[in-house]
């Protein structure tokens, strides 16, 4: 891939550009205003797991279509986020384009070429009028995951703290040259990248802990280590993942991941805040709809009750209403 654009300036979408920088492709940031002017001033500044510090010079715009068409477009803005990505899509995509949105949760994209009922289903949670169904060719897409933990700390100041795993699948499970390029790229620049050819259970084992944790820390203000050692917090957070493990088996979903190991793994990464707390204290929309909503309406289609899940997005919908809400009572 010659040329690639990361939309959105937010922790993943620096560290990509930061990263993808130092590989042959031609790497574009597109932000907004007040950050493209930021960052195109001051370059990134990268902090590793190691405690190394880096400014890396970006190209960045706050003008999509002066970005020209694109080999591939990697979408780093919230679930919610994405309609509003549209526009920049549109002007960085040709027809061999591959778009990678870069997102939490349960991607607006889930039911393609799944069985009935849900393969003719729509994510009202994620994509209630289909805009994003419409709008985005499906051929196009290329699913992904991010195991990645990343901090930020104003425009263009990132804190990579752990990890640096990342997931490519194609959503009907073929090999396509698309997944291959994007896994080739990040490989090129040093992260751990794979492809898969079953990208929902990826997409599942991944959203256990984005369930369990991110709604929690949002609730409590605590670190995802701190989380994990709690007795009453753990408890919750395995019965979120149970629930979410019974509803991605009755859809087909069969992961070989166990809940203890996935709540240990969490704990080793520490005094993390995960981005739901960093949305929380910046006063930011949280992504309830695709990483808390999305499951309960998946468990509701497939006839599984997700009683903890629902009380959960309630009490986290609830917090968010209690700090200052936009639309439906969330921070903006």
């Amino acid at each position: 891939m010659r040329r690639i654009a990361i939309v959105g300036a937010g922790s993943i979408g620096c560290l990509l550009a930061a990263r993808l920088t130092t590989t042959p492709a031609e790497v574009t940031l597109v932000a907004r205003p007040r950050a493209a002017e930021a960052i195109g001033r001051d370059g990134i500044t990268l902090a590793t797991p190691l405690g190394r510090v880096s400014r890396v010079p970006i190209r960045v715009t706050d003008d999509a279509l002066s970005a020209g068409r694109q080999d591939a477009v990697f979408l780093c803005v919230k679930a919610h986020a994405l309609g509003g990505a549209l526009d920049m899509l549109a002007s960085l995509s040709g027809p061999e384009t591959a778009v990678v949105p870069m997102v939490n949760g349960i991607p607006w994209w889930y039911p393609l070429g799944q069985p009935e009922p849900l393969g003719s289903y729509r994510l009202k949670s994620v994509d209630p009028d289909g805009t994003l169904w419409r709008a985005i060719p499906a051929d196009r897409l290329v699913g992904s995951v991010a195991w990645v933990s990343v901090e930020g700390d104003g425009a263009g100041r990132i804190r990579h703290v752990d990890d640096q795993r990342f997931v490519f699948g194609d959503p009907l499970g073929r090999r396509t040259a698309a997944v291959e390029g994007v896994v080739e790229l990040f490989s090129l620049a040093g992260f751990q990248a794979r492809g898969s050819l079953d990208i929902r259970s990826d997409i599942w084992t991944k959203l256990w802990g984005n369930l369990a944790f991110n709604p929690l820390s949002a609730l409590t203000g605590a670190t995802m280590g701190a989380l994990c050692v709690d007795p009453g917090t753990r408890t919750v957070a395995r019965t979120l993942m149970e629930e979410a493990r019974a509803v991605a088996e009755r859809l087909g979903v069969r992961s070989a991941a166990d809940i203890e190991a996935r709540i240990a793994a969490a704990a080793a990464v520490g005094d993390f805040r995960t981005s739901m707390l960093q949305d929380m204290e910046a006063g930011r929309r949280l992504e309830i709809e695709a990483i808390v909503r999305a499951v309960a309406e998946l468990g509701a289609l497939a006839g599984v009750p997700t009683p903890t899940v629902e009380t959960v997005a309630a009490l986290v919908e609830m917090r968010a209403r209690q700090r200052g809400g936009g639309p439906a009572g969330l921070a903006a």
